[in-house]
């Protein structure tokens, strides 16, 4: 391998493909690390976030059906080895959107690279594919509880739709907005996270929130983008103060 001064990696040598390509995806992030300034993370414990990536170059992320299900069933064993909660989710062909709370135990960091990781190594022995897939290290968005919260949870489930993806969200596959209309849905967002968006799982509450979806947005202080968090904080200057 040769490190360039910008951080970047040129491959001289060939072996191994697939593990070889797993090391790339390391080197590559430990590299753009060192010489690539960044702003400092605000990872606290038992926040809520919004979690997202591209593929690098905006490439796809997902090639195929196995491809999401590989992703959300790494989701699913996250969650089980490490300290954190999942409200919503989508997939889309080349990033995903992850609506989350953090714990005591483990380290934001820790838990999404780790996810990252894994899917980067199926994605390239699954596809042949040498070197990172993702977009640099993750971006991260702290986000005040409450009403800040819930309109994040409708940027995501409308995600498909913005994207042309699908009509309706409900007809987007690979979202966790199915779920919320019938919770009784096999899925990786469990019954407690349901009832902090929702506030409860009968049909009035579901109504309630599937018609806040479908309705149209006024210009309030809630409405969630990527790029109307201040430095990376989504919520009233109070909470923002808590932080900077």
């Amino acid at each position: 391998f040769e490190v360039t001064n910008k951080g970047f990696v040129s491959l001289l040598l060939i072996r191994d493909g697939p593990n070889i390509a797993w090391h790339i995806n390391l080197i590559y992030t430990k590299v753009v690390d060192k010489h690539m300034p960044r702003t400092a993370r605000l990872a606290r414990p038992n926040q809520y976030y919004h979690i997202y990536n591209r593929g690098a170059n905006n490439q796809l992320i997902y090639k195929d059906k196995e491809g999401y299900l590989k992703f959300l069933n790494k989701i699913k064993k996250t969650l089980e080895k490490y300290d954190w909660k999942i409200y919503t989710y989508c997939l889309l062909p080349n990033h995903y959107h992850l609506q989350i709370k953090t714990g005591e135990k483990d380290k934001l960091g820790t838990i999404i690279q780790s996810l990252q990781t894994s899917h980067a190594i199926y994605f390239n022995r699954k596809h042949k594919h040498l070197g990172p897939i993702f977009q640099n290290r993750f971006h991260s968005v702290l986000v005040q509880e409450g009403e800040y919260f819930l309109y994040l949870s409708k940027y995501i489930h409308l995600n498909p739709v913005k994207a042309n993806l699908a009509i309706k969200p409900e007809d987007y596959l690979y979202s966790s907005y199915q779920k919320y209309l019938n919770p009784k849905t096999k899925s990786i967002i469990d019954s407690r996270s349901l009832i902090t968006i929702l506030g409860d799982l009968n049909k009035k509450s579901i109504r309630k929130y599937q018609k806040f979806i479908n309705s149209p947005d006024d210009d309030n202080q809630y409405i969630y983008s990527e790029k109307n968090n201040n430095r990376g904080i989504f919520g009233t200057t109070r909470f923002r103060s808590q932080f900077e």
